[in-house]
């Protein structure tokens, strides 16, 4: 089993061989720790730990590279084991997230709390590494500012089985002779029905995580939400751009009236569109950073039908 850890303090080479043979739960002969830029002739590679560290330059002092084998007699997953390097040798500890986000890291200080961190690499032939923001306040780090990572949150898989839908029926729209004599179904980047696709999963998205309660993190920040709400609005507006028959498949409200033939309706009332009276769970981060007092009180106002119903017709 392989660890990747980064710390912020600077370990000596016997810190670090103790704090492994504790996290391990092996002896110290049994761990072999070296510079990756240090003699490796006398290396014990039968040993059942190995771990190669590198000087690195800015907020962080080292990477580890940690192999254990197969016999080790505990072989922890990776947030247990950079908790116990936390805290044997008194360090702060990054280590990466599940999520495809070069900068996403995940952090835990000596005593167990853990956060996510934004990790920003230059780059110099030797990068210089900077913790540009947490999602929680960490003693250690009191120049870093705090704010909710958006990026987090955009990686989150959300279903959105509307939206796949829409391009299937989209799909046997293309199919049918009759409708493409009404006008060019194209589905290239930058065409109204590629626009609509993209728009309607991007408002979906939104309210799945509504749905969810903010899965994980239970907030959401709000310039990711502002983007949304746009979204939700442009699928309306580029309704005029579609057949009347695609238009119905990605603006069709429960009573099955297009959105071209709603009216403006007092708060309170049914708009006509679908997603747009959605009501909003709190938390939402109301900082533009995504940090900051959350404000429950952020609502759209109106009441209007579930995700499902937004595609109820045939076409």
């Amino acid at each position: 089993m392989t660890y990747n850890l980064l710390t912020v303090d600077s370990l000596p080479a016997s810190l670090i061989t103790l704090a492994l043979s504790s996290c391990l739960r092996v002896e110290s002969h049994s761990v072999d720790v070296a510079n990756v830029d240090g003699d490796q002739e006398s290396r014990n590679w039968d040993a059942l730990a190995l771990c190669d560290y590198a000087l690195t330059l800015g907020d962080v002092s080292l990477s580890l590279d940690v192999f254990v084998q197969d016999s080790a007699p505990h072989r922890p997953t990776e947030p247990e084991f950079a908790s116990s390097f936390a805290a044997a040798a008194q360090t702060l500890v990054l280590y990466p997230t599940e999520e495809n986000i070069p900068s996403a890291y995940w952090l835990v200080t000596p005593t167990g709390s853990t956060t996510r961190a934004r990790l920003l690499q230059s780059d110099d032939d030797q990068p210089r590494h900077s913790l540009d923001a947490v999602e929680a306040t960490v003693p250690q780090l009191p120049d870093v500012r705090v704010m909710q990572l958006p990026e987090i949150a955009r990686e989150q898989p959300v279903s959105t089985p509307v939206t796949s839908e829409f391009i299937q029926k989209m799909s046997r729209l293309r199919d049918s002779k009759e409708e493409a004599r009404e006008f060019e179904l194209s589905d290239g980047p930058g065409s109204p029905s590629y626009n609509a696709r993209t728009l309607l999963a991007e408002w979906e998205r939104m309210v799945g995580r509504m749905e969810s309660g903010w899965h994980p993190t239970g907030k959401n920040p709000i310039d990711l939400y502002s983007e949304a709400l746009l979204s939700r609005d442009l699928i309306e507006t580029i309704s005029g751009q579609l057949s009347e028959s695609v238009a119905d498949l990605s603006c069709t409200v429960p009573s099955g009236r297009s959105t071209r033939d709603s009216k403006s309706t007092p708060s309170g009332t049914t708009s006509g569109h679908p997603y747009r009276d959605f009501q909003i769970p709190s938390p939402i981060s109301t900082n533009p950073s995504g940090g900051g007092k959350e404000n429950p009180a952020i609502h759209h106002g109106e009441r209007v039908s579930r995700i499902e119903e937004l595609v109820n017709t045939q076409p």
